[in-house]
């Protein structure tokens, strides 16, 4: 080899370890992806890949229920509506049958919870749907934000707390007055004793983070954190919601020896029975915000019973306040066997609501039934 040929190869040589030093560089310097790494701690975090909402449910029950510790007595269900400490609820249903008079003074501390819940990845359909009680993501349909582009979406929850009545505090508000007198009378109550709150967190990407950024500051409600070297943003609720809702059961009579069964959190089962072979029919409850027109809930009774005349639909509408509605109307039902029945009903309720959606709720409740709720509307 001559010295004009050493030269270029010596160069050459030089020149590829640039590139690799260069590139190696690159790689340990680049930002940090938050679809894959951490809270807001900088504590890593596992993460779970959900396939829909049945299973996310399932697991955020799941993992409380493990921490917390079960009974014949004590349950946990997905809080599909932010009812405080104290209500009681119906035997069957999600319905609360009395929001005064078993609410506890003073309402228990809270506790941090910090590495209660994993980071979840999900499709974008099945983040809609866990947004519970939350505004980020239709925020984000607001500000110009096309989710398709996001195959999948990070779901955290951040700042969890565990708040929840010690057993002392449940036997004196449940013993006593009022309450105490509701319970006995009414068998199968059960108490919302106890709550997991946090601030709900999603992470998408988008083309241009600080701009989504900006349109997204001007609709407030929750905080957002752009992350250019990512293409990725994150929009948190500024305040907590609950997340899971912990409840205790009261047996058929004060002198039960057994406890009846619980109701379990929702399990992501599907039938091998489909509702029509077993010929079950639909009975419909109807639940409107307080603060709307009696109209709105009479002319939701009409409509389901004309579009499905052989349900059953009861003509009492239920008066729920405000802040313990959903953002949009719902049909929820609570047997696995019962889709194709909510299914159908949400078709029916599109016609006046059409962005209704099906709900699928984990408590105990009769086959058919479901429940109708319908948020003001304007």
């Amino acid at each position: 080899m001559n010295p004009t040929s050493k030269k270029v190869v010596g160069l050459i040589a030089v020149i590829v370890l640039l590139i690799a030093i260069i590139v190696a560089w690159h790689f340990t310097h680049q930002p940090k992806n938050p679809l894959v790494t951490a809270n807001g701690n900088g504590d890593h975090l596992p993460t779970q890949n959900v396939s829909d909402f049945d299973q996310f449910q399932q697991d955020l029950a799941n993992r409380v229920l493990r921490q917390i510790g079960g009974g014949s007595d004590f349950s946990v269900i997905v809080a599909t509506t932010a009812y405080p400490l104290g209500t009681l609820l119906r035997a069957t249903g999600s319905v609360p049958a009395d929001l005064e008079d078993c609410v506890p003074a003073p309402l228990p501390k809270p506790f941090a919870a910090q590495h209660l819940f994993p980071s979840y990845t999900m499709s974008r359909d099945t983040a809609l749907a866990a947004n519970l009680g939350s505004g980020a993501l239709q925020g984000l349909d607001s500000a110009g934000v096309n989710l398709k582009q996001s195959q999948d979406i990070q779901y955290m929850i951040a700042d969890a707390q565990i708040q929840i009545m010690d057993d002392k505090s449940v036997a004196q508000v449940t013993g006593q007055g009022n309450c105490g007198k509701y319970v006995s009378d009414h068998p199968g109550m059960r108490l919302i004793r106890g709550t997991v709150l946090g601030k709900m967190t999603f992470t998408v990407k988008v083309d241009n983070p600080a701009t989504v950024k900006a349109r997204l500051a001007k609709i407030g409600g929750f905080s957002i954190n752009d992350n250019p070297g990512s293409s990725t943003l994150s929009i948190a609720d500024n305040d907590s919601q609950p997340i899971v809702e912990l409840l205790s059961e009261f047996g058929t009579s004060q002198n039960a020896s057994v406890s009846p069964t619980t109701p379990k959190p929702v399990a992501a089962v599907v039938s091998s029975r489909s509702p029509a072979s077993v010929n079950v029919g639909a009975h419909m409850y109807i639940q409107e915000d307080a603060a709307d027109t009696p109209e709105a809930g009479r002319n939701v009774v009409q409509l389901l019973r004309k579009g499905w005349p052989t349900a059953i639909v009861e003509s009492k509408v239920q008066k729920i306040p405000t802040q313990n509605m959903p953002d949009v109307a719902q049909v929820r039902y609570f047997n696995a066997s019962d889709e194709a029945l909510a299914n159908r009903c949400l078709q029916i309720l599109k016609q006046e609501y059409p962005t209704a959606r099906v709900v699928r709720i984990g408590l105990p409740s009769p086959r058919g039934q479901l429940e109708v709720w319908l948020p003001r509307k304007g």
